[in-house]
């Protein structure tokens, strides 16, 4: 999963297009053969289409009853890059935000506890 914040220090979130439409940090799946590094990059170009300079690892989150790793990278976005964002099969809007939502995901809401300096 990916924090990305704004000139404003407000958090890139997106939301999903399944089930009780949660937000949540842009992120997914990683792939056989597939590095975590190229792995963000890849969630991130498809779900917001903005392309990654850097990636640093901030956190994890593990939910054993789930069977389920998250991670958090703190991602800086390339300045060239520009949101050309259209709704996906996954992703129906993206925002930045300055509070979480309260229909959040249970990763981003644990993220958000543990990133935010608010």
């Amino acid at each position: 999963m990916a924090w990305i914040e704004n000139d404003e220090g407000d958090v890139l979130l997106v939301q999903q297009t399944a089930g009780q439409k949660l937000w949540t940090l842009p992120g997914g799946k990683v792939k056989r053969n597939e590095s975590l590094e190229r792995a963000l990059k890849r969630e991130i170009r498809e779900e917001t289409g903005l392309r990654v300079a850097a990636v640093h690892y901030r956190q994890m989150y593990d939910r054993p009853k789930r069977g389920a790793i998250s991670f958090l990278f703190a991602v800086s976005v390339k300045r060239t890059s520009s949101r050309t964002y259209f709704p996906t099969r996954e992703i129906a809007d993206l925002a930045f935000f300055p509070r979480l939502p309260s229909k959040a995901t249970p990763s981003a809401k644990f993220f958000w506890k543990q990133n935010i300096p608010r």
